[in-house]
């Protein structure tokens, strides 16, 4: 390691510039409610998009896919296309549009909205204990943890000395700045980590001589193995990461996708929604962090697939691979290098940080404090409160990070929790008989049933039980049994109650204007509404574009890494083909929705003024 005066400079200044930041934006923050939470709800699509990016690619990208791309190969990008590359698009193209139309504060008040009041009360309370007290908790926890992985081995730091280091700043950071604050730094910390991981990348090939040179060094280190760590294809039968499992994690992280913009596998996706200007740039949003996103995670894990030539007891079962990533900065940066890294690491876990607590804390305020504990209050008193629930939950990551070990299994326990519902999400928005109780099946159900078919064999095996084994499957396979079992629960009981009132419904429909199964209101808009499916199946189609765009994108990147450069460039130059036709056609849906919710309004002003000249009528 080249540790020296210049590097600790560069970090100082990096810290200094985030400081200006989050005075510069203090006035704007401490303003109103909306501008602290919200920024004013003028945040460029763009933008948004690459803020969500840095709240997905943190220092735990690095240490979790890192780790696992060393396990992998190649096809390490399909651990995160199969798990985002659909599922963003789904909630670009089918759910962007509707979310930010309804202009809500949290996206939790949908559930107002949709559902009769008792049901709508107790989901929205659940959901925002489960999302500011575990989830972002959990989210921000692990990203601690691989800040400390990553500095750890640069630095010989300990847990203490790197929560030392980052958290005191990144508080003060979004105590000062809100969301435009967070935004704008997380603009400029995203610059700065795509400098330092590429600088990393670039000398990691250099290190070999070339990626010819690389691939040689690998096939002659791991002979019949190096086709699997040069493939771009999962394999039918892997210790880690089978064929099987993209398939799973890409339906059951998709099936579902958008129609909760605060799910508990996710980031503050909602928030991101809500702060744009328009609901087009709310689909701008998702795309901008589909490509970004992508892009910043194949730079981190190329160079970790290289790294197994390096440290090749890392593939080996029990080894703490997590580590990878702070060994390879540890050997190869120069000086300045290293701090231009730990720039960009502090950079990441800054901006997750910064990103969890704000959502976190406004989830907290408006939709438990406000609701149910100070209902009339000042907003200053508001805001006071929002920056004491972000000292509560950064207690509970704190926590995450002195009993968590291994990033990845906390990653994976809590997107299969979260896959249990997500079948049900799409269904509050689609169909129109999905009702109070068959949504709080969903919700607590997927949980009763996910404890018993995931814990329940653990539990049985902790007591000693011989045959618990047999019920032990793969994570995929339970996540996606638990999604089935559960959505067979939520049916029966939406198909066994009553559905809710009529009158609920209908101004639902009218503020949302639902795509889907609304057969009993179809009335309200145009003659389109008679074939629901239509402009479902026409929306799924334009995500699958963009979905295949990107893939091609990242596959073909691969494939130069590994010096194939023919097939690579090829794929490269289809998934620009390709995006270009779905950015096309999904401008042209956009119009489509945007005129169906026009006739919708004047469909609903003639009936009002039917009902008006009726009832003078009845008067004279």
């Amino acid at each position: 390691m080249n540790w020296n005066q210049i590097d600790i400079w560069i970090v100082v200044g990096y810290l200094l510039l985030m400081l200006v930041i989050a005075f510069w934006h203090r006035k704007f923050a401490s303003s109103s409610m909306d501008n602290f939470f919200l920024g004013g709800r003028q945040i460029p699509g763009w933008m948004n998009g690459i803020s969500y990016t840095s709240a997905l690619v943190s220092p735990d990208a690095a240490t979790g896919y890192g780790g696992l791309a060393v396990a992998t190969g190649g096809f390490i990008c399909w651990w995160y296309l199969s798990r985002f590359g659909f599922a963003l698009f789904l909630g670009g193209v089918l759910f962007a549009f509707f979310w930010r139309r309804l202009n809500l504060f949290t996206t939790l008040e949908f559930y107002d909205l949709r559902f009769a009041p008792r049901a709508a009360a107790a989901m929205r309370l659940w959901i925002a204990i489960r999302t500011s007290l575990i989830a972002m908790p959990a989210w921000t926890g692990i990203t601690l943890l691989a800040a400390y992985k990553i500095m750890g081995p640069a630095f010989n730091l300990s847990k203490i000395e790197t929560l030392a280091l980052v958290v005191p700043i990144s508080l003060l950071f979004v105590f000062s700045s809100g969301y435009k604050g967070v935004v704008v730094s997380n603009l400029i910390q995203m610059v700065i980590f795509l400098i330092g991981t590429t600088t990393l990348l670039i000398l990691t090939v250099s290190h070999f001589g070339g990626p010819a040179e690389m691939v040689e060094t690998i096939t002659n280190q791991f002979g019949a193995d190096s086709a699997e760590i040069l493939g771009i294809t999962p394999p039918v039968d892997h210790s880690v990461f089978p064929l099987a499992a993209a398939m799973g994690w890409l339906v059951g992280q998709s099936i579902g996708y958008g129609g909760d913009a605060a799910p508990m596998g996710g980031a503050m996706e909602g928030q991101r929604i809500l702060s744009t200007r328009s609901p087009s740039e709310a689909l701008t949003m998702y795309v901008v962090t589909a490509l970004s996103m992508f892009i910043l995670l194949l730079l981190v894990t190329l160079p970790c697939i290289s790294a197994a030539v390096l440290w090749p007891e890392l593939r080996q079962t029990g080894a703490d691979r997590e580590l990878v990533y702070g060994r390879l900065m540890k050997m190869l940066l120069p000086v300045g290098g290293m701090g231009l890294m730990v720039a960009a690491m502090l950079a990441a876990t800054m901006s997750t940080v910064g990103d969890n607590l704000n959502f976190g804390s406004q989830v907290l305020v408006s939709d438990i404090y406000r609701r149910w504990v100070v209902r009339s209050a000042k907003e200053g008193h508001y805001m006071h409160a929002g920056k004491v629930g972000m000292v509560i939950i950064l207690a509970l990551s704190v926590a995450v990070v002195f009993n968590v070990l291994v990033i990845t299994d906390v990653a994976i326990f809590m997107l299969s929790l979260s896959a249990a519902e997500l079948p049900a999400n799409w269904a509050q928005w689609w169909w129109w008989r999905f009702n109070g109780p068959a949504r709080i099946a969903a919700s607590f159900g997927g949980a009763a049933i996910f404890c018993i078919v995931v814990l329940g064999p653990r539990f049985l095996g902790y007591l000693g039980i011989s045959w618990a084994d047999v019920l032990l499957i793969p994570w995929y396979w339970q996540t996606l049994l638990v999604m089935g079992l559960n959505t067979i629960l939520w049916v029966t009981v939406a198909l066994a109650t009553k559905p809710d009132p009529e009158h609920l419904l209908r101004s639902f429909y009218i503020k949302a204007r639902p795509l889907g199964w609304w057969t009993p209101f179809k009335g309200l808009g145009q003659s389109s509404d008679v074939y629901p499916i239509k402009p479902l199946i026409r929306g799924v189609v334009i995500a699958f574009a963009g979905a295949a765009s990107v893939s091609l994108f990242i596959l073909g990147l691969t494939e130069l890494w590994f010096a194939r450069y023919l097939a690579g460039a090829s794929k490269v130059f289809l998934g620009v083909i390709v995006f270009n036709i779905f950015w096309i056609q999904a401008k042209k849906y956009l119009i489509f929705l945007n005129k169906r919710s026009a006739g919708n309004i004047q469909t609903e002003l003639v009936r009002k003024g039917a009902r008006t000249q009726v009832l003078k009528k009845s008067e004279q």
